[in-house]
């Protein structure tokens, strides 16, 4: 008689996950990037560990096309020490047609002060752009394998110049999405607000529920911005947050994550997402 059959292992669990993000890389916010990553990096010292952050660029901010060379090796440096560089858009300045509706008014004008580049692009203006950011990239010889729009805004002309562009990966507010099959993984991002006293309040209350609420989630970004170590009360909250994260998830970029969305993510995601 034969032997029973023993049951299958269980599956190993992946471990919980975060994704550090720098928002706004560029020569004219230099300094408070330099800031920003000297922090994470203080943090990541005291929990031993490596913290690899993806940096997300803008060729041509403020208007600045030529970057100094300083800034450039910088940014080699960085990536040859395991931070990933992605795109950021060209300029961060919405630039597109007048908004159509009170909704889409509050997006653009209000929520993003008039920064969400791609939120209302033809496909023309949008592969136009894309092309000029890989462009811009390719002649100072960065890597980026993916592309984040400004304040996560991507209309769907831009969904598709994004798609055909050859990146690896995009995100939303909420999700971050493989390439170009559109697989998504569930990843909320904690993002703080600054322009504004009031602002900085709420992102703090806000941001610190969020975490809490999002706590056994797979995947969780902390977006950093180069403003977010000039406020103390800012500071506190996304070091304090980063600090619990690092004792019970595995730091890791947005192409790693896109990788799991690759491999676990949902049906390709929807336009809207």
């Amino acid at each position: 008689m034969s032997s029973p059959a023993r049951p299958l292992p269980a599956p190993s669990r992946q471990p919980r996950q975060i994704c550090v993000v720098l928002h706004d890389v560029a020569p004219a916010r230099w300094d408070s990037c330099t800031r920003v990553l000297r922090q994470v990096r203080a943090v990541a010292r005291e929990a031993g560990v490596t913290v690899p952050v993806t940096l997300l660029l803008v060729p041509r901010l403020e208007g600045l096309d030529r970057p100094p060379a300083l800034y450039l090796r910088w940014l080699h440096g960085l990536a040859r020490g395991g931070h990933e560089l992605a795109l950021h858009g060209l300029t961060h300045r919405d630039e597109g047609p007048p908004p159509r509706s009170l909704l889409e008014r509050l997006q653009r004008r209000f929520y993003t002060a008039g920064e969400g580049e791609f939120a209302a692009l033809s496909r023309r203006e949008a592969d136009a752009r894309l092309a000029a950011g890989r462009a811009w990239a390719q002649e100072h010889d960065l890597q980026v394998q993916g592309f984040v729009a400004p304040a996560w805004l991507l209309n769907a002309d831009g969904w598709d110049a994004v798609a055909g562009a050859g990146f690896d990966y995009t995100c939303t507010l909420n999700r971050v999405v493989a390439l170009p099959g559109r697989q998504a993984v569930h990843a909320p991002s904690l993002v703080y607000s600054t322009r504004a006293a009031w602002r900085r309040v709420l992102s703090v209350w806000w941001t610190t529920l969020l975490a809490r609420r999002q706590r056994q989630t797979q995947l969780l970004r902390l977006e950093l911005h180069p403003g977010d170590c000039d406020h103390p009360a800012v500071q506190r909250c996304w070091t304090r947050l980063l600090r619990q994260a690092l004792r019970e998830r595995q730091p890791v970029r947005l192409c790693d994550a896109a990788q799991l969305a690759r491999l676990d993510g949902t049906p390709p995601a929807r336009k809207s997402a």
